[in-house]
């Protein structure tokens, strides 16, 4: 397992900066987004990445799948682009949103939609290696483990993954862990405390949940990925950055033995 972080809390003109620093603490591999992606030149990323030692953990497009015929066909070619992007930078993963439809209220031809893009893309990236990770999320057809499920049985392609991201509605973090653990080879890293209801994130070893149990259960199911601080703003970010290292240095160097 390895230790990421998820850039996307930086301002572009922090990010370089951001990127030495996050290096500097001992972060295995960093997250990049869209917004970032399309400013900047991929070379010097790539080079700077590089001499930091460090790796590309997942690149982050944005596809609409369950919309528009024209949007269902921009995000193929978005997700040709993101091949070569990922290329560039040494890069196994991308990351798949499907569309502001979720699972739970998505038609059949929106589904039939949806299936027929990602296994598409999944193809295109079939012949590099490249495996697309569904981010578990409200507003996609992987909106519930059991949706995420029909979304994988449907595409059918070894490099259909899935970007585990807890809490999801009303399911027990466990139950999503069992269910989804061995197609998850990257995690979206959550702890929180529940407060009149609402979700507070916190902490990844102060939170309600117990985060090393947690881990254990998609280490049975044989997770082996990366490990990626996303929210990281509960407190102040470098406060986070270095809190959660430490843990996550020791938590899986437990893990491993």
């Amino acid at each position: 397992m390895k230790a990421g972080f998820c850039t996307n809390v930086f301002k572009f003109e922090e990010m370089e900066y951001a990127i030495k620093r996050l290096a500097e603490l001992g972060y295995d591999g960093l997250e990049f987004w869209q917004q970032y992606l399309e400013n900047i030149d991929i070379k010097w990323l790539k080079d700077l990445m590089d001499e930091l030692k460090l790796e590309t953990a997942q690149v982050c497009p944005y596809f609409n799948f369950t919309g528009t015929e024209e949007e269902w066909r921009e995000s193929i070619n978005l997700a040709k682009k993101y091949i070569d992007i990922a290329i560039t930078l040494e890069c196994k993963r991308i990351r798949i949103f499907t569309g502001r439809i979720s699972g739970s209220s998505a038609t059949d031809i929106q589904w039939d939609m949806g299936i027929k893009g990602v296994r598409e893309i999944c193809d295109l990236g079939l012949e590099h290696n490249l495996d697309f990770i569904l981010e578990m999320h409200y507003d996609s057809l992987m909106d519930t483990s059991d949706n995420a499920l029909r979304l994988i049985e449907g595409v059918s392609r070894s490099n259909l993954k899935v970007n585990l991201q807890v809490p999801i509605d009303e399911e027990d973090v466990f139950y999503s862990a069992r269910k989804l653990g061995k197609y998850t080879t990257h995690l979206h890293a959550h702890n929180w405390i529940t407060r009149d209801g609402r979700i507070n994130y916190t902490f990844l070893d102060s939170g309600e949940i117990d985060f090393e149990r947690f881990i254990r259960t998609l280490q049975e199911e044989g997770f082996d990925g990366y490990i990626s601080i996303e929210h990281a703003l509960h407190h102040p970010v470098w406060e986070t950055a270095e809190h959660e290292i430490r843990y996550l240095k020791e938590l899986i160097g437990k893990l491993s033995k």
